[in-house]
């Protein structure tokens, strides 16, 4: 009897798979999967993530005793206000530091007499051609952007809605969260109840800890290594670590991604900075691995960090940043998810049932 089932599970797994791979092939798919991800499911992880970001002060109010309603609102005011603050104050000085950054380059070029060898090159009469044809095919491309200046619109007009969508999904979490348990409990079977109600308060902590602990990661970072530009010496400080803030939201590879454009710079400059850039950032990843990450994280997420690797490079080789950055909780959660309810042995599995029985 259970070869069957196994047999049975084995005939619908692949069916399934099969399933799935007829579907990728039709186009009309694809486009169907590209506007739920860019329409419905980036609005909600980028809404989730803010909500659980402004929580913390949100909880603050409502301790408070102000309404729900009007915390979510004042939050989101006090968190607007913030980011226009950072917006107009650093805004300026970070294109300062791209124009110095381009200067620097500029300037390297010039030292080391690329502009004659790239002058010699174009002479070339067959570059000469390759350089004309590149220019018809520009002034195609520009022809066919103002041609097509309604779907430019069109983007631009979804992008403003993907936007207000967050900002309404953000205020609607925060001024109803509090009774997503209940409505979860109140549609799901009754003798589930028990372990999901046990379980959705362990989902939140997930959640908490690894969107606020990877945010507090990355600014830890950020700062750790604006200092250490700071030191070394290294031009438009800012600007590079402001880059490592945002890629540090990917957990253990955005830290190295965030190194390539330092690096680059670092080359120009000389060796000498490639030493100090190198001793900063075996200092900076030190720090984080040693004393941030275990500080923040604790033990909470529960993952080997080469499982936590392989989980962020191939989410990323599949769907991109947004997936590098969703696949360490989501992985966390499903585990968490499957943990319990084989304890609560609505799951069998004969693998697990007989190493239980030793």
């Amino acid at each position: 009897m259970d070869k069957k089932k196994v047999i049975n599970n084995l005939i619908i797994a692949n069916l399934t798979i099969f399933l799935l791979y007829m579907l990728g092939k039709f186009g009309i798919i694809h486009e169907f999967l590209q506007v739920i991800l860019l329409v419905i499911v980036a609005p909600i992880i980028f809404g989730v993530f803010l909500f659980y970001i402004l929580k913390p002060l949100n909880d603050i109010f409502i301790k408070k005793g102000m309404k729900t309603s009007k915390s979510a609102l004042l939050t989101l005011s006090i968190t607007a206000f913030i980011l226009a603050a950072v917006i107009r104050y650093f805004g300026e000085y970070l294109v300062i530091q791209l124009v110095q950054l381009k200067s620097l380059i500029l300037a390297y070029i010039d030292r080391n007499q690329i502009a004659e060898f790239t002058n010699e090159v174009i002479n070339n009469d067959s570059i000469q051609s390759s350089i004309s044809s590149l220019c018809t095919e520009i002034m195609n491309y520009i022809s066919l952007l103002v041609t097509n200046a309604k779907d430019i619109f069109d983007k631009g007009m979804m992008l403003f809605s993907n936007v207000l969508l967050v900002i309404l999904i953000t205020f609607f979490l925060l001024r109803d969260g509090h009774n997503f348990k209940n409505v979860i409990l109140k549609y799901c079977p009754g003798k589930y109840k028990d372990t999901i109600e046990k379980l959705l308060p362990k989902c939140d902590d997930i959640l908490s800890t690894y969107i606020i602990g990877q945010a507090i990661v990355a600014l830890s970072l950020a700062t750790m290594v604006f200092v250490g530009y700071i030191i070394i010496g290294m031009p438009s400080a800012l600007l590079l670590a402001f880059t490592t803030f945002i890629l540090a939201f990917i957990p253990f590879v955005g830290f190295f991604i965030s190194m390539i454009i330092p690096y680059i710079v670092a080359t120009i400059i000389g060796f000498n900075m490639l030493i100090k850039l190198t001793l900063l950032f075996i200092i900076a990843q030190t720090l984080k691995g040693r004393v941030v990450v275990p500080f923040i994280m604790g033990k909470t997420m529960n993952i080997h960090p080469i499982t936590d690797i392989f989980l962020v490079v191939g989410g990323a080789a599949i769907g991109g940043p947004l997936v590098a950055f969703c696949i360490v909780p989501i992985y966390s959660l499903l585990k968490l998810i499957i943990k319990c309810f084989i304890e609560g042995n609505y799951v069998k599995i004969p693998f697990i049932d007989k190493i239980k029985k030793v």
